[in-house]
């Protein structure tokens, strides 16, 4: 099995996370499941759509967020990064303001047929987009894979 990251590079945190879930959730399948991430530039990431991050979803469909909201969050997350282990669940509570902050980028992003990263891909099957899945739904999508 194999599941795809595509996203930012360097990693924007939410592109970040997303591989840290993706890892820790592999680890707990006694399955080999191959983790890896990839440029959302790069031409295997093309093979999937058109993938964009947000603030190029946010020029292409002139749609923009709180954008005072969005760099505090961002600010707030970067520093609450810097010891990840010690606030986890901090950093999900966050990423979910995040989330509902970006959400007229993910909405526009979906009309026009874009991915917007974070993509999750597994097996070759787009999952998620625009968001860091939960580990919950990430062992959701391993366990129907493992199923076929």
């Amino acid at each position: 099995m194999e599941i795809v990251v595509i996203g930012t590079e360097p990693p924007c945190i939410r592109c970040h996370t997303t591989l840290k879930r993706a890892k820790e959730v592999a680890e707990q399948f006694p399955e080999r499941i191959d983790v890896r991430r990839i440029g959302l530039h790069s031409e295997e990431a093309r093979k999937y759509g058109r993938v964009m991050e947000g603030p190029e979803v946010e020029k292409v469909g002139n749609v923009k967020p709180d954008l005072d909201r969005l760099h505090k969050l961002l600010a707030e997350l970067d520093e609450l990064k810097a010891n990840e282990e010690k606030n986890e669940s901090l950093i999900d509570t966050k990423l979910k303001e995040l989330q509902q902050v970006i959400k007229p980028v993910e909405d526009k992003a979906r009309e026009l047929g874009i991915l917007m990263t974070p993509v999750f891909v597994v097996n070759g099957k787009v999952k998620s987009m625009g968001y860091p899945p939960s580990k919950d739904e990430i062992r959701g999508w391993i366990e129907i894979e493992l199923r076929r």
